[in-house]
């Protein structure tokens, strides 16, 4: 609605009150002002606090001009009993729309950073079938995040990862974190030095209180198939030919735990038709009447889709754990699946 039709709208509901009010006998209209609230009322919520006042200024007026044609004994206190009534409106009207204010941008704030962690399109990666797929907890959104680039040796860097917390303050670490990781696969591919590189920028923060992340990055390169990951504190990514995880690697500590994070890669080759899927706990940590779907569980879920394309996988194994789980989900679920394009698809 225009200022324009909002202020029309304010006079009209204020006039049909005084009009309403003159037309009544005097020994029924002894409570008819107060519905001056509603002009003020709307004035407030559609056009702010000081159009309120304006409109409780302007109502007052009425009702004078009012009380002057139709006589209210002991003027004076009626009128000082509506004004403070109509403030009280002004007040209450007021906040309740700043409130909704506040939650429409802190919406369109989460909503805009929900894209950024989880962005819906990927890039493309020559010679490589990937997808994602993010759904996000009861909170709205959280910590989770992706990553899904090409790195500057021509290889495929895929990372996920998992903030500590829940709510707007981590989905905001979460933001800062993927940003690192992004900037930093611009000039290497090699996983623990991405994650021990984004360490040193997330314990150097200024100000920061003790903030965690889980994270796994992998390298993947097409022309020889070979794999390569760091985790620091993650869980492990899962084969998808014997659904068993990747071998762990030597530290098991947080990014934003230790200054000083040591951390080592590991490798291995996918064979044809193999690939990994990469999850955050979400996956693995859902509950139906109080039993855990676990690692035993998503395996699970996952073993009679392995073969498929990897747009299909997630997308089955996602309404999957929700089919399996209660609902709301408490944790963000987050998936993504890396394998080596088949020729000719």
């Amino acid at each position: 609605m225009s200022n324009t039709a909002a202020v029309a709208w304010v006079c009209a509901a204020a006039l049909a009150v005084f009009l309403v009010w003159l037309v009544t006998p005097n020994s029924a209209n002894a409570g008819l002002g107060f519905f001056y609230a509603v002009p003020i009322g709307l004035a407030t919520w559609w056009l702010g606090r000081r159009a309120g006042a304006i409109a409780a200024t302007g109502c007052c007026s009425l009702y004078v001009i009012g009380a002057l044609l139709e006589p209210v004994a002991n003027l004076p206190v009626a009128l000082g009993v509506r004004l403070a009534a109509f403030i009280g409106v002004v007040l209450v009207i007021s906040l309740l729309r700043e409130r909704l204010i506040v939650l429409e941008h802190s919406a369109e704030e989460l909503e805009a950073i929900r894209a950024a962690l989880t962005p819906a399109t990927l890039p493309e990666l020559p010679d490589v079938d990937a997808a994602a797929a993010f759904v996000p907890s009861e909170y709205g959104v959280s910590g989770d995040f992706y990553l899904l680039t090409n790195g500057p040796d021509g290889s495929t860097v895929a990372i996920v990862g998992d903030v500590v917390g829940h709510g707007p303050g981590a989905a905001r670490l979460a933001t800062f974190v993927r940003a690192r990781f992004a900037a930093l696969a611009a000039g290497t591919s090699d996983p623990s030095e991405l994650l021990t590189l984004v360490n040193e920028a997330l314990v150097g923060r200024p100000g920061r209180v003790r903030e965690l992340v889980s994270a796994v990055c992998l390298r993947f390169r097409a022309e020889d198939s070979s794999l390569c990951w760091a985790v620091a504190g993650h869980p492990l990514p899962l084969r998808l030919r014997g659904l068993d995880e990747l071998a762990p690697t030597s530290s098991t500590f947080l990014l934003g735990a230790d200054a000083e994070l040591e951390l080592s890669n590991m490798e291995a080759f996918l064979g044809r038709g193999d690939g990994v899927v990469i999850y955050t706990d979400g996956a693995t940590d859902v509950r139906r009447e109080g039993e855990l779907l676990g690692l035993d569980g998503l395996a699970g879920l996952l073993s009679p889709l392995a073969e498929l394309p990897a747009r299909t996988i997630v997308s089955r194994i996602e309404a999957a754990v929700l089919e399996w789980a209660d609902a709301p989900i408490r944790d963000d679920l987050c998936l993504l699946v890396l394998k080596p394009r088949e020729h000719g698809t």
